[in-house]
């Protein structure tokens, strides 16, 4: 008889549960055969001209935040060129050190 310790019996591995992936595929299913009762019982027509209503105003709002960020760059880019300005006029040994840091930097 062998004194060494037995290994225990090799068991199958539990099968990993993904709820979270079939629940989600499940709320999507329900979200679109909804959207299907919805068109089926209002028509195809006042569907559509809802939903190009609500593209509409998704292109409004992204065209207002593409102006919102073309007026940001072009702030920053007064902001940075009044520094450069002001690094360039800088006396003495501090506006040499000031030039000499942004030359190495590359900027």
């Amino acid at each position: 008889m062998s004194r060494r310790r037995q290994k225990p019996p090799i068991r199958a591995p539990k099968p990993a549960t993904v709820p979270t992936d079939v629940d989600a595929l499940r709320r999507s299913l329900e979200a679109m055969e909804a959207t299907l009762r919805r068109i089926e019982a209002e028509g195809a027509d006042a569907y559509m001209k809802r939903r190009m209503a609500e593209m509409d105003e998704a292109r409004l709002v992204a065209r207002g935040q593409a102006l919102e960020a073309a007026a940001a760059r072009a702030k920053a880019e007064a902001e940075r060129k009044a520094l450069s300005d002001l690094i360039d006029k800088a006396p003495g040994v501090a506006g040499w050190l000031m030039r000499r840091a942004r030359k190495r930097a590359g900027l």
